[in-house]
C-alpha cells in the first residue's frame, strides 16, 4: 500500500506586537533621560526595564538593539524640534525674529529637550557610527528648517538667504547660553538674564530686517 505524505500546516505568518503610541513615547522618553546621564553603556535594558515597569524581553517590541534604540530617541527628538511646541507662526518676514526666538524659548523651556542635548554629545562621543547618524537627520531634518521660512516670506534669491541667515543667527545666538544653563548647568528654567538677551537678540534682528 503506498504512502502518503502527510500535510503541512499552513505556516501562520507572525503578527508583529500592536504597540500603543504613548506606550512608545515613554520607553523612548525613559530611555533618553537614562543614557543622558550614564551614556549608551551605562544604561542597562534591565535598567530600562525596571524603570518602566516592564518585562526585560518586552522592550524588543519597540527596538532590537541598543544601535536602534538611539537611533528612534534621535529621530524621535529631532521630530519635536520640528514640532516646537504651539508657537503661532510668523505672520510677516519683520515677525520671524519673534517665532525663532519663542521657538528655542519653548523648547528650552521643556525638560525632554536639555535632556536631549546632553544625549547627543554623549553618544557622538561614544561612536562615529552615532555621529554619522546625528549628522546625517540633521542635515536632512533639521537644517532644511532654516530655509522655509526664508522660501515663505522671501522677497528675491538674496533677501531668502539673507533670511535664511538671520533665522540661524536666532536660533544659534539663543540656544547656546540656554544649552549652558538648561542643559550642561541643569537650571529648572531659563534666568532672566537670559531672557533679556533673548529679547535684546529679537530687537536687534529686527533692526537688521529694517
Amino acid at each position: 500500500m503506498p504512502k502518503t505524505s502527510a500535510k503541512k500546516a499552513p505556516r501562520v505568518p507572525a503578527i508583529a506586537p500592536i504597540v500603543a503610541p504613548a506606550r512608545r513615547v515613554e520607553v523612548l522618553e525613559t530611555a533618553l533621560a537614562l543614557i543622558a546621564d550614564h551614556g549608551v553603556a551605562g544604561a542597562s535594558l534591565r535598567k530600562l526595564a525596571t524603570e518602566l515597569g516592564m518585562s526585560q524581553p518586552s522592550l524588543y517590541h519597540y527596538f532590537d538593539s541598543k544601535e536602534a534604540l538611539v537611533a528612534q530617541i534621535i529621530e524621535h527628538c529631532a521630530q519635536r524640534m520640528l514640532d516646537a511646541g504651539s508657537v503661532p507662526p510668523p505672520v510677516s518676514r519683520e515677525d520671524i525674529p519673534r517665532f525663532c526666538k519663542q521657538m528655542v524659548l519653548t523648547l528650552y523651556s521643556t525638560e525632554t529637550h536639555p535632556r536631549f542635548v546632553r544625549f547627543l554629545f554623549v553618544v557622538a562621543f561614544e561612536s562615529e557610527q552615532n555621529r554619522a547618524l546625528i549628522r546625517d537627520v540633521f542635515q536632512k531634518r533639521l537644517y532644511p528648517g532654516f530655509g522655509l521660512l526664508a522660501d515663505a516670506f522671501g522677497r528675491n534669491a538674496a533677501d531668502r538667504e539673507d533670511l535664511r541667515q538671520l533665522t540661524r543667527m536666532v536660533v544659534y545666538a539663543l540656544g547656546f547660553p540656554l544649552l549652558e544653563e538648561r542643559a550642561l548647568f541643569r537650571a529648572p528654567k531659563a534666568s532672566a538674564d537670559v531672557l533679556r538677551y533673548a529679547a535684546w537678540v529679537e530687537s536687534a534682528a529686527q533692526r537688521l530686517l529694517g
